[in-house]
């Protein structure tokens, strides 16, 4: 919560991408009460799990003084946001027939490109030496691992819960493919990247809140014109007491 307190007092210097993390954390911390309230006990946990995991890649960043890159602080959270609030909180799952498979492929793609950046780190310090093509299969290996274990914890909420997370042998094999199609589209994505581009050619989203839409020079505009006015009043009532 201190990098909550510091963001709001210096907002003009968070990145949109951090503003975005940490509304979206915020509007998951929301439903809690309210599970709470409806006696949702099971779903309060698994969103309070939601929120733990949010928070772990500011942690480390603030921890060890590791910047991490593609803003995966904002792609974790949104994948966790996309399946706590709108998919169970309001209900996507049964609004929407392929909600579902949509954050399959996209849960499964942060975790491929969480993957893919961390054995290529390793790789590019040295402290790990595979080829390109071997980073690209070990991405798309650990991003099955991780589908395999998402179902697996679904397969035993549904068994210990009586839940209904699973519509069956389809539904489970769909899901995998789907884990496997978003690690195949990152580890190519990849590798392709990292042949094509130099460090120095990454961009980050960095681009202050303050500087959105001109807000910062609006609200800067608005506090001069008090200060004037201000200084008007105090002016004129000087006046009328000399009089």
């Amino acid at each position: 919560m201190l990098q909550l307190n510091n963001m709001l007092k210096n907002w003009r210097t968070v990145s949109i991408s951090t503003g975005l993390s940490w509304l979206m954390k915020l509007l998951m911390i929301g439903l809690i009460p309210y599970d709470l309230y409806t006696g949702q006990y099971l779903f309060t946990v698994a969103t309070v799990t939601a929120v733990g995991l949010s928070l772990v890649p500011s942690i480390v960043q603030r921890n060890y003084s590791i910047t991490l890159p593609f803003e995966l602080d904002l792609l974790i959270t949104l994948s966790l946001f996309l399946h706590i609030f709108m998919g169970e909180g309001l209900d996507f799952y049964q609004k929407i027939v392929i909600w579902d498979k949509i954050l399959h492929v996209y849960g499964g793609s942060v975790v491929a490109l969480l993957a893919f950046i961390t054995v290529y780190t390793l790789h590019y310090t040295r402290k790990l030496r595979l080829s390109i093509p071997l980073i690209g299969l070990f991405t798309v290996i650990f991003a099955l691992a991780v589908g395999g274990l998402w179902e697996i914890g679904e397969f035993t909420v549904d068994t210990l819960f009586n839940k209904h997370t699973q519509d069956g042998l389809n539904d489970t094999m769909w899901d995998m493919i789907d884990d496997l199609a978003g690690g195949v589209i990152v580890a190519i994505l990849g590798m392709v990247y990292v042949k094509a581009t130099r460090p120095e050619t990454r961009k980050r989203l960095t681009k202050p809140l303050g500087e959105v839409f001109g807000i910062g020079k609006r609200i800067d505009r608005i506090k001069k014109r008090l200060k004037r006015r201000r200084k008007n009043r105090g002016r004129g009532e000087q006046g009328d007491k000399s009089q």
